[in-house]
């Protein structure tokens, strides 16, 4: 750490093949990255012992690999940037009572008994929101700190340009929820039969693709794209990437209300939103095969000017906006319902 740049600790772990591959870990990336192009922090990684490399190219984490830290010692002087199952490398009482700063990104889910990051809530932080009812579920629940909302935001330089001539009318991404998404394709199918459509509906199910490249190539790949993201009974999604994405590439997007989605899936508007149940998916995807083409360009359009408000750029500042304020927010006791050390 130079004198002039104060350091953020970041710590990351995966013992899985796919670890380093979700969009959790892409936006803890971003966020380092921020951080790393700022004038003022100095962020520093530390891999756990228990974290195992894979010859992966999916892994966010890769081009990183030899930089990690050898040791996991917090400096008075630190801030330590949390997501998921990071508070682990702590014990009881330094995270009970944190001798420095702690930003930590928390979804929704994490407020359930069964989520393993539960328990992590009741440990003071300044915490980041992804969605404004994401915000609004965390407050209600009664974390441990104040809680910010900061959107997930794109790199709009990584997205493929939008194909003209896309393969398939319909694409159904099913990675979160494969049985639904593979009835689903089979339904649409026996229809396409039955009726002698023409439709070309491809169904992406596990594994997931060697990179986000690769899946964002799929995605372009379709005139319409059908999300199933986590459901309300499975925690839901603290932001949704995926739906946003395929706007910016001029998809008509079918998804769900899934929490996280909330603020840029406008039913009607940006997206066809049903039901997240079998027979109302069937008829909005039908809908989506079905439309005009002067009513999917509203909502493409409508996708596209929406999307303008999650640029990497906005985010970077709300985050280091976020840091700058870190010592004022931490030593306001009255936001907080424990911190005392």
């Amino acid at each position: 750490m130079t004198s002039q740049k104060r350091r953020v600790l970041f710590h990351r772990s995966w013992t899985k093949y796919n670890g380093g591959t979700s969009g959790g870990q892409l936006k803890v990336r971003d966020a380092y990255e921020h951080l790393l192009s700022s004038e003022k922090y100095a962020p520093a990684l530390y891999y756990g012992e228990e974290t195992v490399w894979f010859d992966n190219p999916g892994n966010f984490w890769l081009r990183y690999r030899n930089e990690g830290i050898a040791d996991w010692r917090i400096d008075e002087k630190d801030i330590l940037f949390f997501a998921g199952k990071d508070w682990k490398v702590l014990d009881e009482h330094t995270a009970k009572h944190p001798p420095v700063p702690i930003v930590n990104i928390a979804q929704p889910r994490h407020t359930r008994p069964e989520d393993p990051r539960y328990n992590y809530l009741q440990y003071p932080a300044i915490r980041i929101a992804k969605s404004s009812v994401g915000k609004q579920i965390l407050e209600d629940f009664g974390v441990n700190g104040p809680v910010f909302l900061i959107p997930d935001a794109i790199d709009f330089k990584l997205l493929p340009d939008p194909n003209p001539q896309p393969e398939y009318d319909l694409l159904i991404v099913g990675l979160k929820n494969p049985p639904l998404a593979e009835q689903l394709y089979k339904r649409l199918q026996s229809r396409n039969r039955w009726r002698r459509n023409k439709w070309k509906i491809k169904v992406q199910l596990p594994p997931k693709l060697p990179t986000r490249q690769d899946f964002l190539k799929l995605v372009n790949s379709a005139k319409a794209v059908v999300f199933l993201p986590l459901d309300a009974e499975r925690g839901a999604e603290g932001f949704y990437l995926p739906a946003l994405e395929a706007m910016v590439m001029e998809k008509l997007v079918v998804c769900p209300y899934a929490v996280g989605n909330i603020d840029f899936c406008l039913p009607d508007k940006t997206c066809l939103q049903p039901a997240y149940e079998p027979d109302a998916l069937f008829q909005a995807a039908l809908t989506a095969l079905k439309l005009n083409e002067e009513a999917r360009q509203g909502f493409i359009q409508a996708g596209k000017e929406i999307s303008k408000r999650h640029d990497l750029p906005q985010e970077r500042e709300a985050i280091l906006g976020l840091l700058d304020r870190v010592d004022e927010i931490w030593a306001d006791d009255t936001l907080f319902s424990s911190k005392k050390q």
